[in-house]
């Protein structure tokens, strides 16, 4: 098995790193074919994977943890054993979710995995945007997820069996996490259909819109999440400081009078104003991809 790629210029080779980026900046949807199909199994297999876990070694958390199917969600207490005094996964129970159909979803991953950190921190360096890895097993018919958009932008790397990408328009515009969502589309005409492949790699920008499909034997992808700062985002981390400030906690309702509230909101103005007025990007900036 070949070294696993630890920088951006490796992974997405023979693409070069700033046709990469620019594909990033343009958020163009591309695939990557390979030649290789074990292109990326050195980063995480299957056999890594459910290695981990029954080592207890993941998760660490239930929320990083999920089994689902056309986003229908398994409660945990049907997967979870109880061994001393702590919950652990049943690896036996996730591979009977699997076989009827359910995916296996872990996001984030790359913390519990050398190489995959090594690569997130190498790829955060490059962008300077905030960076997660997430896997997804499938080994049923039918996806994890109805369907849906991310609002980061992703990688795929396609590491085991094969999955059925659809992708249907028009994509949503510089999504964000908490913006409202608008109806999805018709699942009638995709502007792309493509399987892919051991060793492939898509890249989907944010905003589009779909489904996937296993193929006849267990898929496992891996994302790798761009999640690019925004101004809103520097906005919500400039005015997140205000809850220290005693104007910006003080009940509204239980002032004394219409003179008293006209002051606080003079007040409230004026301070915003004025923190609005000193901010800066490269500020914000510097702080982001930590």
């Amino acid at each position: 098995m070949r070294s696993a790629p630890v920088t951006l210029e490796e992974l997405v080779a023979p693409l070069s790193e700033e046709d990469f980026l620019s594909l990033l900046r343009l958020r163009e949807l591309t695939l990557l074919r390979s030649t290789n199909p074990n292109r990326h199994k050195a980063l995480l297999n299957w056999d890594m994977l459910i290695g981990m876990i029954d080592r207890g070694e993941h998760p660490k958390s239930l929320v990083e943890f999920r089994l689902a199917r056309e986003s229908v969600m398994v409660p945990p207490d049907q997967w979870l054993v109880r061994v001393g005094n702590a919950n652990k996964v049943d690896p036996g129970k996730i591979k009977t979710f699997l076989d009827d159909g359910f995916s296996l979803i872990i996001t984030p991953i790359d913390g519990h995995v050398p190489a995959l950190a090594a690569l997130r921190d190498n790829i955060r360096a490059r962008v300077s945007e905030q960076i997660k890895v997430g896997v997804i097993v499938t080994a049923g018919k039918g996806g994890a997820f109805k369907l849906h958009y991310d609002p980061e932008d992703l990688i795929i790397l396609q590491v085991e069996g094969s999955k059925r990408w659809r992708i249907y328009g028009p994509p949503v515009a510089n999504p964000v996490v908490g913006m409202t969502s608008p109806e999805p589309p018709p699942e009638t005409s995709p502007i792309f259909d493509e399987v892919l492949e051991p060793g492939d790699i898509l890249f989907v920008p944010g905003g589009n819109w779909h489904h996937c499909e296993n193929g006849p034997r267990r898929s496992l992808h891996l994302g790798i999440f761009f999640t690019p700062p925004t101004a809103w985002h520097a906005v919500r981390k400039l005015t997140s400081q205000l809850i220290a400030e005693e104007n910006f906690v003080k009940p509204i309702t239980r002032l004394a009078d219409a003179g008293e509230r006209a002051a606080l909101e003079a007040d409230v103005k004026k301070r915003a104003i004025e923190l609005i007025s000193h901010f800066e990007f490269k500020d914000f900036l510097a702080d982001w991809a930590k």
